[in-house]
């Protein structure tokens, strides 16, 4: 955000959102169908939303009663859809459809075989898409840190000329985009199986100089499978200093003062996944975690 502030925007895009989702577990929002002009939540309050007879979607209040359509996985190609004409508001046509059925009807496909199948269709119904209350960012990034302006907190985020986040989603802006310099690998490998995969696919194992970079890399490391991912640290017992592997000399550092574990030729540097992400010294050819890579060119902010 600070980065950002000096750029002196009077309005810029930011990637944070409240998205649309399907209720139906598995199925994932890609394709949309809207009406022109749709969502347009109208008085901030339109999360739900029902398919006309023609196919097109239209938000709309979830408290609103309107017939629905249910999906049931376990019967017959006739059978697979039930149409419900005793109106129901979104949340409870969706508990309906669980006890009965499986769901309320959800994703592109499932909507066109409704159609092909059901030629009296009416409408509207209500349908399995709605959006999700929780706010995210665009990449997956936790969404722990809030700079939000007084009354703002609707359904998209931008800066504004004070550096704050507010909201105004329908109108053209310009925006910041960012392309991250690092990136976690989900493979368990040794240091030096690690070290290869980076120089071979993207540039090298990560390396950490500043706060900033800090902060970057354990973003990243929040979302590992293992419980410390590997850094491009490594410990000489020639010289007896540690190094990084891209020839930066290890003046910022971040070490959990609470290991005991000394210093020895099979020693490498990992961070914690967790708590405050800190350094640790684990044997490089015994071990098999994470690792975060960085790219060959760093981002430019523009």
């Amino acid at each position: 955000m600070k980065r950002l502030q000096q750029l002196n925007q009077s309005g810029a895009w930011i990637g944070l959102q409240r998205d649309w989702r399907w209720s139906q577990s598995g199925v994932e929002f890609r394709d949309s169908n809207w009406y022109p002009g749709e969502p347009d939540n109208r008085n901030n309050q339109e999360n739900c939303v029902w398919m006309y007879s023609v196919g097109r979607w239209s938000d709309n209040s979830c408290a609103s009663n309107s017939n629905f359509i249910c999906y049931d996985e376990n019967k017959t190609s006739n059978g697979t859809f039930h149409v419900s004409t005793s109106g129901m508001s979104w949340s409870n046509a969706q508990n309906y459809c669980r006890t009965h059925h499986t769901d309320l009807i959800s994703g592109v496909q499932q909507l066109e075989d409704f159609r092909t199948q059901v030629k009296d269709q009416g409408g509207p119904f209500w349908i399995g898409l709605f959006r999700d209350p929780a706010w995210s960012w665009s990449d997956g990034s936790s969404f722990s840190f809030r700079l939000w302006e007084q009354h703002s907190e609707k359904t998209c985020a931008m800066t504004t000329s004070g550096g704050f986040w507010s909201d105004d989603c329908y109108k053209p802006k310009t925006f910041f985009c960012y392309d991250d310099s690092v990136i976690l690998i989900q493979k368990n490998r040794t240091w030096v199986d690690a070290l290869y995969y980076c120089r071979d696919h993207y540039g090298d194992l990560v390396t950490i100089t500043n706060l900033d970079q800090q902060l970057w890399v354990q973003e990243r490391a929040k979302m590992a499978a293992t419980p410390y991912v590997w850094l491009g640290l490594r410990y000489t017992c020639t010289l007896n200093f540690w190094f990084w592997v891209r020839d930066e000399t290890v003046r910022y550092t971040n070490w959990d003062l609470s290991e005991t574990t000394g210093d020895n030729c099979d020693m490498s540097g990992a961070m914690d996944r967790g708590g405050g992400h800190q350094w640790v010294k684990k044997i490089d050819n015994k071990n098999q975690f994470n690792f975060i890579c960085s790219k060959k060119s760093p981002p430019q902010c523009n």
